[in-house]
């Protein structure tokens, strides 16, 4: 039997309250009872006094505290061999008391003696012919000490008991999960948790080893049917595996009775916590709908869509569930979330309004205010936005000043600003690979590149990228790329086809060379050119051999291998 495995079972039988510290008088005085004489002597790592004073115990009404103490300190000094003789002496001497029978199958296991725990096994059974527990108590030891094949073996020779398979079904389904049989282990799990829902945490941490085929094996099983605890266990493990918006769709189609809403409550306290905040939302939104409105409630399902980016829903749940607003100490925040909202929906006005409206301290609306501020710069009006962000956009870090000085052509500034911002959007992104071209520190084609984007105007933006390589020729070949996806996105495919080719006519050397081709041969396939497409994939593959993009050219090539 592993060490941490008996040590977590010896602290379980600790007694919950332990004596306050005696003194050295105390400890030897006879006047105190024998037992927390052992307790404190053990506690101050006397092991082989407590072991004397908890022998001394074994006699009187303590007799089970006493044998747990003398087991935990004879482990600890590694001496479980001396507790032997006397485990089989007071088993003999008390054959009713379940854990003297636990205690001495426990010792001999860890003593590494096998076949006399067989043995001791036999004679209880023999005393309890008809009782369900000695099984059950020593199959548990033995899959604490790893050995799957004896807990099999003990559960197999308790079928013949009634109620042995349901009463056995936990232990069953840590050896099936222990073997890796990952689909009878779940339909094992799922019968013990329906008869148990205690069990789902163990069921879920057996069950979550899984991997790869396992576990879609595990989601088949558990996600068949309409056993509510079984949807439990498999949310569990799907927050498990990573998964949250896995984890909610099986809770969600449970019927809305007590324990789901309860389900769905635990649900959403747990997914806020890994920062999962649209499968929260959708659970506090379940658990809005199933009960009466709850303000609170109502405020974290929609601070939860805001923090995952769904300002539409946001909305919606304010309308939806009015409780929030109505309430005089929620309305503030209720009605800060609509600015938020609406920031993000890239109302700009609207916010600005509801902002004008809302009595909030300073710290809060400074906060406000970069939100505000960033729905008007999404849509380009930086006019607007510094007239929000006033004298705090100097030490912003945000993103708002970065982008105003992108849009201003300052990359200088930008090349900063939007580094420490951290904004993850498409966007940002292109505009930060291409800031890290170059070397120079203005650009005002550029700029307007991006402004024009935000304004929504990609013709503009395309013709702006386009005249921008000139303006930074060692960002040229990004640039083009970037007018080229632009312009193809637009329907555009003629322009887009050209600016491809330049990047491969000029720029043959640049990384954006291999996707630029590939992006050609996609855009010749649509427009119904196989053999050109063909050409380029062919070309792409023999000289950009070590390129990421070689085998989804070589996939493409596969498509085309009729062409003439």
């Amino acid at each position: 039997m592993k060490a941490a495995s008996l040590a977590a079972a010896l602290l379980l039988s600790v007694a919950a309250v332990t004596p306050a510290s005696l003194t050295s008088q105390q400890m030897t005085d006879r006047s105190t009872p024998a037992l927390i004489r052992g307790l404190d002597l053990e506690q101050r790592g006397r092991n082989a006094e407590a072991a004397a004073a908890f022998r001394e115990a074994l006699g009187s009404g303590d007799m089970l505290p006493a044998l747990l103490g003398l087991e935990r300190v004879y482990a600890t000094m590694s001496k479980s061999d001396s507790l032997v003789s006397l485990a089989d002496s007071l088993a003999h001497a008390h054959p009713a008391e379940t854990m003297v029978h636990i205690v001495r199958l426990r010792v001999l296991l860890y003593a590494r003696r096998p076949t006399a725990a067989r043995a001791a096994f036999a004679e209880w059974t023999k005393l309890a012919p008809k009782q369900i527990t000695p099984y059950r108590e020593y199959t548990r030891l033995l899959l604490d000490a790893g050995d799957l094949a004896g807990a099999d073996s003990v559960i197999t020779a308790a079928q013949p008991l009634p109620g042995a398979a349901i009463a056995l079904g936990p232990e069953r389904a840590r050896i099936l999960s222990a073997r890796g049989d990952w689909s009878h282990a779940a339909l094992a799990w799922r019968g013990a948790v329906e008869r148990g829902p205690q069990l789902v945490p163990e069921a879920a941490f057996a069950l979550g080893a899984a991997t790869g085929d396992g576990r879609d094996d595990i989601r088949r099983t558990l996600g068949s049917g309409s056993s509510p605890a079984g949807r439990m266990l498999l949310s569990q493990i799907e927050m498990m595996w990573g998964s949250p918006a896995a984890a909610w769709s099986a809770l969600a189609s449970l019927p809305p009775d007590a324990p789901t809403v309860a389900a769905w409550r635990d649900f959403a306290e747990r997914a806020e916590g890994t920062e999962a905040w649209l499968p929260a939302r959708d659970a506090w939104r379940a658990v809005l709908s199933a009960t009466k409105c709850d303000g609170e409630t109502a405020l974290r399902a929609t601070d939860d869509a805001v923090r995952g980016g769904d300002p539409t829903s946001a909305l919606a749940l304010l309308d939806s569930f009015p409780c929030a607003a109505s309430n005089p100490s929620m309305a503030g925040v209720a009605a800060s979330l609509r600015v938020r909202a609406l920031a993000l929906a890239g109302r700009a006005p609207e916010a600005t309004a509801a902002l004008a409206k809302l009595a909030v301290t300073d710290d809060e609306r400074r906060i406000l205010l970069t939100d505000v501020a960033w729905a008007w710069v999404r849509a380009g009006d930086t006019g607007k936005a510094r007239a929000m962000m006033g004298d705090a956009l100097a030490d912003d870090t945000t993103g708002v000043r970065g982008w105003l000085a992108l849009y201003d052509g300052d990359i200088a500034t930008a090349r900063t600003a939007l580094r420490e911002s951290g904004t993850p959007s498409s966007d940002a992104v292109r505009a930060q690979a291409i800031i890290a071209r170059t070397r120079a520190d203005r650009a005002p084609k550029f700029g307007a590149a991006f402004l024009a984007l935000a304004r929504r105007d990609s013709a503009a933006a395309a013709q702006l990228f386009e005249a921008a390589a000139a303006e930074l020729p060692d960002a040229a070949s990004l640039l083009l790329a970037s007018a080229a996806e632009i312009r193809y996105a637009r329907g555009d495919a003629t322009g887009a086809i050209a600016l491809w080719q330049r990047v491969l006519d000029q720029y043959a050397s640049s990384a954006d060379a291999p996707p630029a081709e590939l992006a050609l041969a996609r855009a010749l396939l649509a427009a119904g050119d196989r053999a050109g497409a063909k050409a380029h994939v062919e070309h792409l593959i023999l000289t950009w051999q070590d390129s990421s993009l070689v085998p989804q050219a070589r996939q493409l090539l596969g498509t085309l291998g009729g062409a003439e």
